[in-house]
């Protein structure tokens, strides 16, 4: 893997696609996950066990597992108010509360995750944490606090990561999260930053074709809260739920013959397969769903603020160069989600603003 990226542009990625994409590079032994020098991690909370594409989705409909429990067709949660989740505060730099306290502290603190490979991990050449989250989360930081600024990670558990929010032990937490209208309740979130939806990835061999009766007896592997938990909960598939903290954590188990799948969403499991080419994406994505930077509900100045810097990191530059969320894509996510000769070009998704 080049210091500087996992490989340089080759375009999105139909789902379809992937499951035939053999010739990727082999880079689990890269993770250097433990130990840093930024990088910390959360304790366990109460309870807490131990163990993209952008712009188009699929929309098709998906084998049923009995002919009378259809499974989930990959449509876009609608929340009970009749808001969609991706929905968030109009844009605006005002230094409320919560940014003038960042400011006056003069640090930016980040939940981030150490185990997503393309997403956010260190990297093996250099010893930095890289990759398209963390692309998102020193643009916010720069704005806020200027030139070379000053940035705490704190590496998060997927199900502590609402926690951490709340707590205050992060100002914020770009990592991979999902917005849904169950954690609107809990925390706030910017305006979305990437589409993905979740999908079955096994091993090459597997018998599993997705979501349907092929996964009856079989073990699946979802990280404690996450969004594939509330999905292989609220679904009859007739498999095992195996718990894990991260969505690696169930790769492993996979690798190790402890579990037969795992549930995790295409964007992610793009960074799998990435590391284990011997993976397959299964059928196609059950949901659709975007990421968005999570923060606590009462800082809605920051939301704001962020949602200011995510309309800049869209934008193209003044002389039409690429938009930095094009080129954060191009960097580390287009070698294996896009097809430069059939798909259209990569785009994040649109805005919605409730204001």
């Amino acid at each position: 893997m080049p210091e500087n990226g996992p490989g340089q542009p080759a375009g999105d990625g139909r789902r379809g696609r992937r499951r035939d994409r053999r010739a990727l590079l082999l880079a689990a032994a890269g993770l250097a996950l433990t130990g840093s020098v930024l990088a910390g991690s959360l304790p366990p909370g109460p309870g807490h066990t131990a163990t993209g594409r952008t712009g188009e989705s699929g929309q098709a409909e998906h084998a049923a597992h009995t002919d009378d429990e259809p499974v989930p067709s990959a449509a876009r949660e609608e929340c009970q108010d009749g808001r969609d989740p991706d929905e968030s505060y109009a844009p605006a730099r005002i230094a409320g509360p919560a940014v003038s306290e960042i400011r006056e502290r003069g640090q930016l603190v980040v939940g981030i995750d150490l185990n997503s490979y393309l997403w956010g991990y260190r990297s093996p050449q250099t010893g930095d944490i890289v990759g398209f989250d963390i692309d998102l989360v020193q643009a916010i930081a720069e704005d806020l606090l200027g030139p070379r600024p000053d940035i705490k990670y704190l590496a998060i558990p997927t199900d502590q990561r609402e926690r951490a929010i709340q707590d205050g032990t992060v100002d914020m937490v770009v990592r991979t999260m999902s917005i849904t209208c169950d954690r609107w309740e809990r925390v706030a979130f910017s305006t979305a930053y990437f589409e993905t939806g979740q999908q079955l990835l096994v091993p090459a061999n597997s018998p599993i074709q997705g979501f349907d009766d092929s996964l009856d007896g079989m073990r699946v592997c979802r990280a404690n809260g996450s969004t594939a938990s509330k999905l292989l909960d609220a679904e009859s598939h007739g498999a095992q739920v195996v718990g894990a903290d991260n969505h690696l954590d169930c790769l492993v188990r996979v690798q190790l013959g402890l579990a037969d799948a795992l549930m995790t969403d295409d964007a992610l499991a793009a960074g799998h397969v990435a590391q284990d080419p011997s993976m397959r994406l299964a059928d196609e994505p059950l949901t659709r769903e975007s990421y968005g930077v999570a923060m606590n509900l009462a800082n809605t100045d920051l939301v704001s603020w962020v949602n200011a810097v995510l309309e800049d990191y869209r934008a193209p530059g003044p002389d039409g160069e690429p938009s930095e969320w094009r080129q954060s894509y191009d960097r580390w996510l287009a070698r294996y989600l896009y097809d430069e000769e059939t798909d259209p070009p990569p785009a994040p998704p649109l805005p919605q603003y409730r204001d």
